[in-house]
């Protein structure tokens, strides 16, 4: 059974709301945030929403289905005039995210949205039950792996079929999250749950001049490594980026945890968050999952030696 995507009227009737009062092209930065509740998070689910925009569009169907759509006092909720400018959109919003089965830490969102502040919440749906679910899927798992230390495989398991639904999508995290295959079998008998607070579900979006710094949007993750050790993650605005050199072997940042302005020494680096979206066209291509598994391994593997509890995180000050 396919997932409904107008079961949550929510963010349609918001973009519905920025058509009337003139300021659905105004542009936005949002991050979707994840507050673990162990000391990393998993990113997964950025080639199901790919995934999805390659496919999704809406139809004269949905146009209808919508325009049938009634409150308790029997009054369209949606407009005509509003139903007549989704069937004239084009999608530009830009996403990017960090590749699946990476390691994030605490304050690092999983997602990274620009673009017209009515069509981000058009796609806010799909980025809590694709993105936000799946990354919350994928870390459950893995964190009990890390905390057995169990993170080497001889032979990974066979992927699993999935199916573009809940139980589909759980199926997917899990095996990327390091499911065995009798834990993912008892995890197909259980019933799939939307999220909900008490699984830290309070806040998903957050407008980026707030999500991390009241004046500072953090629009990269820089990951610097000693040969294959990750050493700190620099958190970079636009702007930063732009004056971050590449060819730099040390970077100044203020630690978020301690407020201390340290120096890194470093011989490579990493971007952490790449493009899934550009102008609403989905550029990320569909991954083996058997692969993002073994990443996500290797990423506990590493951060265990990295000493996850002493781990440099915060922005950068040249």
């Amino acid at each position: 059974m396919q997932f409904d995507w107008l079961s949550d009227l929510t963010p349609a009737l918001k973009a519905q709301q920025t058509w009337h009062d003139g300021s659905y092209q105004k542009e936005g930065l949002f991050h979707l945030v994840y507050n673990p509740r162990k000391p990393f998070a998993i990113s997964c689910g950025a080639s199901l929403l790919a995934d999805h925009i390659r496919r999704f569009r809406f139809s004269p169907d949905i146009i209808t289905k919508m325009g049938q759509m009634r409150d308790e006092n029997g009054h369209n909720i949606f407009t005509e005039s509003f139903l007549n400018h989704l069937q004239r959109m084009r999608l530009r919003v830009n996403v990017w995210a960090a590749p699946e089965g990476m390691m994030l830490l605490p304050g690092e969102p999983l997602l990274i949205a620009s673009g017209p502040i009515e069509q981000v919440f058009l796609l806010e749906t799909a980025l809590i039950y694709l993105v936000w679910r799946s990354s919350q899927w994928a870390t459950r798992v893995a964190v009990e792996r890390w905390d057995s230390k169990n993170w080497t495989e001889e032979d990974t398991p066979v992927a699993p079929a999935t199916t573009s639904n809940f139980d589909g999508w759980k199926i997917r995290a899990e095996y990327i999250g390091g499911a065995m295959a009798d834990e993912i079998i008892d995890s197909i008998k259980e019933p799939s749950r939307l999220p909900d607070e008490q699984e830290g579900l309070k806040k998903i979006w957050e407008d980026g001049t707030g999500a991390i710094n009241d004046e500072i949007p953090l629009t990269q993750v820089r990951r610097l490594y000693k040969s294959q050790e990750a050493i700190g993650d620099i958190w970079l605005t636009e702007a930063q980026e732009e004056i971050a050199s590449v060819s730099r072997t040390a970077a100044g940042m203020t630690d978020t945890r301690t407020g201390k302005v340290a120096m890194l020494r470093f011989t490579r680096f990493q971007n952490l968050y790449q493009p899934v979206l550009v102008k609403g066209h989905p550029v990320l291509p569909a991954p083996r999952i058997s692969y993002l598994r073994q990443r996500m391994l290797k990423q506990l593997e590493a951060f265990h030696h990295a000493k996850l509890e002493e781990y440099p995180r915060g922005w950068f000050v040249g």
